[in-house]
């Protein structure tokens, strides 16, 4: 169990969205593993699978269907101007960073000489 909530944690931290077949490749347990119960209760519980009695209950009526649809794609839009952003700030600190190295280069070069 601490094997498989550590990986949710790191999977989690990296921003990855995870999936059973992430885990089993990330923690060398088997498939049959996640089927536990124990450990599907923590699967549930950290929202990676549904549980049988959410998917009984989603109707499938066409414009729930849709509904359901459009949601996840509102879902997903702002994950991706989330990941966006990141990115944007990740880019930002890499080139100050690069910028300080450069500088730093500069001040050894002129002390060897």
């Amino acid at each position: 169990m601490n094997k498989v909530l550590r990986a949710i944690n790191d999977l989690t931290n990296e921003g990855a969205n995870i999936r059973i077949k992430d885990l089993i490749e990330y923690t060398g347990l088997s498939r049959s593993t996640f089927a536990k119960q124990h450990v599907r209760d923590i699967l549930i519980d950290k929202g990676i699978v549904e549980s049988k009695k959410e998917r009984s209950k989603i109707k499938t009526n066409k414009p729930t269907r849709i509904s359901n649809l459009m949601k996840k794609s509102e879902d997903r839009e702002a994950y991706i101007k989330k990941l966006e952003t990141e990115n944007a700030e990740y880019k930002n600190e890499c080139e100050l960073l690069r910028g300080r190295l450069f500088l730093l280069m500069q001040r050894l070069e002129n002390i060897e000489k």
